[in-house]
């Protein structure tokens, strides 16, 4: 069961438009998740790529708490 809530889309520019049909939730988790790296200051590496593709994958609350860590590591000046 997908619980994901839809993400804010600019409105399409056509009846055939791609954000016409909405994201998928993993694309809507990985948007939210390089949202918050880029918030925090983490810089991606190429591994890190596949780590957001893999996380994107699991659930929104599990999503979420990921992003809340995400957060709190930014906020706290998270060294990598």
């Amino acid at each position: 069961m997908d619980l994901t809530p839809p993400l804010p889309l600019p409105l399409p520019a056509g009846p055939r438009s791609r954000a016409a049909r909405g994201l998928s939730a993993p694309q809507a988790h990985r948007m939210l998740l390089y949202c918050a790296l880029e918030g925090a200051g983490v810089p991606l590496d190429v591994g890190d790529v596949q780590a957001v593709f893999d996380v994107a994958e699991l659930d929104y609350v599990t999503v979420q708490a990921v992003i809340a860590w995400i957060a709190s590591a930014g906020t706290s000046g998270f060294v990598r």
